[in-house]
């Protein structure tokens, strides 16, 4: 997925927040809850969310359906070309 803004980007992200609240899944939780809550929208803080997402695909794939794995990693490719301005 391509987002048109950090808008669409973080609408996204907050989603996936929701729905593993609701599920009790607190290790992806505590990977992107710090980043996500202290984005200062600089470069720093968009690797701070690319490495919080990396992160939960590394260890948390077991605990995330295919939607969700998707979804992590359409952000990760948005952050990494955001930090690279690509």
């Amino acid at each position: 997925m391509t987002y048109r803004s950090n808008d669409e980007f973080f609408a996204e992200l907050k989603g996936l927040i929701d729905a593993w609240c609701e599920r009790r899944l607190l290790s992806p939780l505590s990977r992107i809850l710090g980043p996500f809550l202290s984005f200062n929208g600089m470069t720093d803080g968009w690797g701070e969310v690319s490495a919080a997402l990396k992160s939960t695909r590394a260890h948390d794939r077991n605990e995330l359906t295919s939607s969700e794995q998707a979804k992590v990693d359409d952000l990760i490719q948005a952050a990494t070309a955001v930090i690279h301005r690509k």
